[in-house]
């Protein structure tokens, strides 16, 4: 990544800084906090912060949920700081949703994943930080890099 060129960081990432007891939770907190430091030039959209919002208050999902009012305290911080992009989808990037879900043939819940993508490419950013990788690796559009990952 050049260093003026801004990336996105997927959902994961903020998850695992909230949750104590993920195996993630130390990097993802120095991955966060370099990134509100601006260290790193970091992206997010309002997708991202929705399902922050449903993994941290979800049972299901997370090992201690948080209330609504505790999550909105955690998710304020990150949409508000001013060293992470907003990035918005455009009028557009519904048509390129669906033109990527119909190139790669996507169901499900992998439809969001499109929808980070075309949000990414409609403002024109091409990386994206996320521990599940494996699920962008179908994009031939942009780059995902897991952060934690060990360089040999």
């Amino acid at each position: 990544m050049k260093a003026d060129e801004i990336a996105f960081i997927d959902t994961n990432i903020l998850v695992y800084a909230i949750d104590s007891e993920s195996p993630f939770h130390l990097k993802a907190i120095d991955f966060v906090n370099s990134t509100v430091r601006g260290e790193l030039k970091m992206g997010i959209s309002p997708q991202v912060i929705g399902e922050l919002y449903a993994t941290i208050t979800n049972p299901k999902k997370a090992s201690h949920p948080l209330s609504p009012n505790e999550a909105i305290d955690v998710i304020r911080p990150i949409w508000e700081a001013g060293n992470i992009l907003r990035i918005f989808p455009e009028q557009e990037t519904i048509d390129l949703t669906l033109s990527l879900v119909k190139r790669y043939r996507l169901k499900s819940l992998d439809f969001f994943d499109a929808q980070i993508v075309a949000t990414m490419l409609d403002n024109r950013v091409t990386t994206i930080y996320t521990v599940n990788e494996h699920d962008f690796a179908v994009f031939e559009e942009i780059k995902a890099v897991n952060p934690f990952k060990q360089t040999e």
